[in-house]
C-alpha cells in the first residue's frame, strides 16, 4: 500500500516535469530547441532522459503535435522505458505567452500511453528512483572545529546546523523555487499502466486507462480553484478484474512534496497475488478482492482517511487459525483501515485492522462457524441457513419423530429463530 502512495508523488513529479518542458519549448518555439535545449536541459537538471520522435507546431493557432515520446528507465530496471506516448495534441492560449502571469493549456489530449512501473529484485520502483533525480533542497553547509593543538589530530569537519545568537532572530529557511504556473483547462488521456514486481515471481499485470480531466495547475493563488479528475479502466486482458472508478480532487500543485487532494471511488476484483507480501506477513490468503479509499490530503498530509477492504475466501495459516481458536476460514469480511501520516511515509496498518474486525464480529462468525459444522455433521456442502436449522436438522438426524415430521420441524425452526435471532 506504501508503494501505492509513493507511486502517486512520483506521478506527480514526472507530469510537473513534463509541463516544465512544454514551458520551455512554447518560449523557444523551435523543433530544434526541444532536441538541442529543452530535453538536454531536463536530462542535465533532474536525469530523466527523453526522447521525441517527431513534432509540429502551428504558432498562431497554439497548436502542437508531439510523435512518439518516451521516458527512459533508471539504470537497474530491464525494460528501456519508464513511459512512452504515441501522440499528443496540445492547445495553448498564445495570448497568455505574450503577458505577464499563467501560461494557459486550452487542451492536452494524450493517446496511447504506456507507463511500465517496476520492482526489481532488490525491491526498488523506477518512479522512486527518477523521482531521486530531481532537485533536492541544498545540504547545510559543514562547520570547521577550532584547530586542534599541536600534536593532536584535526577534527572532522562535520554538518552542524546554525545555531541562534542571543539578540539575533534565526535566517527563516529557505524556500523552494515556485513552480512555473500552468492551468490545464481540459485533459483527456488513454493509457495502459503495466505493473511488473519481480519480487513476487514476476507479477505483471496491465490495466487498460481512460482519463479525464479539467482546471489542473499550478497556480499560486489562494482562490485558485481545484482541478477535478476521473479515472476508469479495467484489466486489459479480463475486464472483470481490476475494474475501477476513482475521482480525484487536486488543488493547484505548489508544492511538490505537499499536495492537498481528495481521492475516492473504488477497485473492483483485484488479484490477490498484488497483496502476496503483505498476506504473508498476515498468515492469510484470500479470493479477489475490492477497496474503496477515501484518501483526504492537505498539504502532504492525511487527514480523516481510510480505505475499506471488502475480502472473500479468507483463509487463515496454522498459526494465525490457532490464534483464532481453530477458525481456518471466513466466507467473506469487509473492514476500514484507516490511513495516517503524510504522502511519503503513510501509516497503514491493515494487519491490526483485520484482527480487530474480526474480533469485533465475533457473533457472525461463530454462526458461521457452527454452521459449517453442522453442514458437515449432515453430510452437506451446503451449510444450513441459520443456526435454529442447524439444531433442527442435528436433532432430525437423532430423533426419528423430528425427522419424519415437517410440521414439528417448523416449530422448532420458529423457536430457534427466537432463541438465536436467527
Amino acid at each position: 500500500m506504501k508503494t501505492m502512495f509513493k507511486v502517486l508523488v512520483s506521478v506527480f513529479a514526472l507530469g510537473i516535469v513534463i509541463l516544465v518542458g512544454l514551458h520551455l519549448f512554447l518560449q523557444y518555439g523551435l523543433t530544434k530547441a526541444m532536441r538541442e535545449v529543452v530535453l538536454p536541459r531536463i536530462e542535465e537538471e533532474t536525469g530523466i532522459a527523453a526522447t521525441v520522435g517527431g513534432l509540429s507546431l502551428n504558432a498562431a493557432a497554439g497548436e502542437m503535435h508531439l510523435k512518439d515520446v518516451a521516458v527512459k528507465n533508471p539504470e537497474g530496471f530491464l525494460l528501456e522505458n519508464l513511459a512512452s506516448i504515441e501522440r499528443i495534441n496540445i492547445e495553448v492560449d498564445v495570448l497568455s505567452l505574450l503577458k505577464p502571469g499563467p501560461m494557459l493549456v486550452k487542451n492536452v489530449e494524450v493517446e496511447n500511453a504506456i507507463v511500465n512501473v517496476i520492482r526489481n529484485k532488490d525491491g526498488e520502483i523506477n518512479l522512486n528512483k527518477l523521482q531521486e533525480g530531481l532537485p533536492q533542497p541544498e545540504p547545510v553547509p559543514p562547520v570547521q572545529r577550532p584547530s586542534p593543538r599541536p600534536g593532536k589530530p584535526a577534527p572532522e569537519r562535520v554538518p552542524v546546523p546554525e545555531r541562534p545568537v542571543p539578540g539575533r532572530p534565526m535566517p527563516p529557511p529557505l524556500e523552494p523555487e515556485p513552480l512555473p504556473e500552468l492551468l490545464i483547462n481540459a485533459l483527456q488521456c488513454s493509457a495502459t499502466v503495466r505493473y511488473v514486481d519481480f519480487k513476487l515471481n514476476q507479477l505483471d499485470i496491465a490495466l487498460d486507462l481512460s482519463l479525464i480531466g479539467k482546471n489542473i495547475s499550478t497556480l499560486q493563488a489562494a482562490n485558485a480553484p481545484w482541478g477535478e479528475l476521473a479515472v476508469i479502466g479495467s484489466l486489459g486482458d479480463r475486464r472483470t478484474s481490476f475494474v475501477t472508478d476513482l475521482r480525484l480532487k487536486l488543488a493547484p500543485v505548489t508544492d511538490m512534496e505537499k499536495p492537498s487532494f481528495d481521492l475516492t471511488g473504488k477497485i473492483l476484483e483485484i488479484d490477490p497475488g498484488i497483496m502476496d507480501e503483505i498476506y504473508s506477513r498476515m498468515g492469510i490468503r484470500t479470493a479477489p478482492f475490492g477497496l474503496d479509499p477515501q484518501f483526504f490530503c492537505r498539504g502532504g498530509r492525511f487527514e480523516g482517511s481510510a480505505v475499506a477492504l471488502s475480502l472473500t475466501d479468507i483463509r487463515f495459516e496454522d498459526k494465525l487459525a490457532k490464534r483464532f481458536g481453530g477458525l481456518g476460514s471466513i466466507g467473506s469480511l469487509r473492514f476500514t483501515v484507516p490511513v495516517e501520516g503524510t504522502l511519503q511515509e503513510p501509516v497503514i496498518d491493515i494487519q491490526q485492522a483485520l484482527y480487530s474486525a474480526i474480533g469485533g464480529n465475533a457473533p457472525n462468525l461463530l454462526d458461521s462457524i457452527l454452521r459449517g459444522v453442522a453442514g458437515k455433521e449432515l453430510g452437506s456442502d451446503k451449510a444450513p441457513e441459520t443456526l435454529g436449522e442447524a439444531a433442527v436438522e442435528m436433532l432430525g438426524e437423532q430423533v426419528d419423530e423430528i425427522r419424519e415430521n415437517e410440521e414439528f420441524k417448523d416449530d422448532l425452526n420458529t423457536l430457534g429463530k427466537w432463541l438465536f435471532g436467527k
